[in-house]
C-alpha cells in the first residue's frame, strides 16, 4: 500500500498539481487564519477570551484542554468542532500533499525511482495524518465535555508532538534536495513521463 502511494506520488508530481494543492492549502489557512468566519482561529478565541486553541499549541496538558472547552462556552465549542471536523482536516491533507509532492518532484529528478531515499516523500503524509487523527482525537474530547476522557487528550498532545516534530524534519529535509537539486544542475532523467 505504501509503494502504491509513493509510486502514484511519483507518476502524479507536476508543477500543476503542486500549485492547485499550494492555492487550495493556501486559501484553507486563510479560512481559518485571516477570517472572522463563525469556524475561524480568531472567532473562537474571541469566544475562548483569548485562551489559545490546542491546535496552535505545541505542548498542551489534559487541564489546558479542557480549561478551554470550559472557556469556548457552548458556542465556542460548537465552533471549534466544526474548525475540526471540515477545514482542520482537510487543510492537513492538503499541506501533507503538498510537501509529498514538492519532494517527489526533486527527488525523482535527482535519483532511481526505486531508491530507497524515496521514501523522504512520505514524511509530510506522516505529519498530516497525525494531524488528523489529533483533531478527531480532540472533536471526540469537545462532544463529551463536561464529561472527561484525559487519556484522549494525552494522546492527542502526542499526536500534536509528532506533527510538530516531522514539520521541521521535512523543511529541512527538503532544503537539502533543493539545494542539492542546484548543485547537481537540476537534472533530469529519472523524471517518470508525463511530468
Amino acid at each position: 500500500m505504501f509503494r502504491r502511494i509513493l509510486t502514484f506520488i511519483q507518476h502524479r508530481t507536476n508543477g500543476l498539481t503542486i500549485l492547485g494543492l499550494l492555492a487550495a492549502t493556501a486559501m484553507l489557512m486563510f479560512l481559518m487564519n485571516g477570517t472572522e468566519l463563525p469556524f475561524s482561529t480568531p472567532t473562537i478565541e474571541e469566544h475562548s477570551e483569548g485562551v489559545p486553541i490546542l491546535d496552535t499549541r505545541a505542548s498542551y496538558t489534559s487541564e489546558d484542554a479542557y480549561e478551554l472547552f470550559a472557556a469556548l462556552g457552548t458556542e465556542g465549542r460548537r465552533a471549534y468542532l466544526i474548525l475540526h471536523l471540515v477545514p482542520d482536516t482537510i487543510f492537513p491533507i492538503g499541506y501533507a500533499l503538498l510537501f509529498a509532492f514538492i519532494s517527489a518532484w526533486f527527488l525523482v529528478r535527482l535519483l532511481p525511482l526505486d531508491h530507497r531515499l524515496q521514501w523522504l516523500s512520505m514524511i509530510p503524509l506522516i505529519s498530516g495524518l497525525a494531524d488528523v487523527l489529533e483533531n478527531l482525537l480532540l472533536v471526540v474530547a469537545n462532544l463529551a465535555y463536561p464529561g472527561r476522557v484525559d487519556w484522549l487528550v494525552r494522546f492527542a498532545h502526542v499526536l500534536t508532538k509528532v506533527k510538530f516534530g516531522l514539520l521541521p524534519i521535512g523543511l529541512v529535509f527538503l532544503a537539502v534536495i533543493v539545494v542539492v537539486w542546484f548543485i547537481r544542475k537540476r537534472p533530469v532523467s529519472n523524471v517518470p513521463k508525463g511530468n
